[in-house]
């Protein structure tokens, strides 16, 4: 399976203070719900995710929560973990499935109170290996 980075670049306007914590809310709220259209106001025109305009990056991610909507999942967990990779040590986004699958994790850069960008981590320290001991505090079957 082939794997591409997505990188949102987000304006600074929109992403300052309250405004930041909103986004961050938001957007790991719709990888929560499997519903990139929650996202999606506060994806300005003239925004990438990486090399994609806003309709691209939300058409890929649509397409990452079907594919597990299509294997029977309706919604995710959200764990925060540790990148192992490119961005050693910062702070991921992981999402679980039900049957405590690792399904896709992100990583929200901060700096100064703002959200300076969000993009995938294919390297965190639980899409390869799940710790029992971080998973029982949370409950998959609800």
């Amino acid at each position: 399976m082939k794997t591409e980075l997505i990188k949102l670049k987000v304006k600074a306007t929109s992403s300052i203070g309250g405004k930041a914590l909103i986004i961050m809310n938001t957007f790991t709220s719709a990888c929560e719900r499997l519903d990139a259209s929650i996202f999606e106001p506060l994806i300005e025109e003239d925004q990438y995710f990486q090399d994609l305009n806003k309709y691209k990056f939300l058409e890929s991610l649509k397409n990452e929560f079907d594919l597990l909507k299509g294997r029977g999942f309706s919604r995710t967990t959200m764990i925060k973990g540790t990148c192992k990779g490119c961005h050693c040590g910062d702070r991921v986004y992981q999402f679980y499935t039900n049957r405590v699958y690792p399904a896709f994790a992100y990583i929200i850069h901060e700096q100064n109170n703002q959200v300076v960008d969000i993009f995938m981590c294919n390297l965190s320290d639980g899409m390869q290996v799940v710790d029992l001991r971080v998973l029982e505090n949370y409950n998959f079957w609800k």
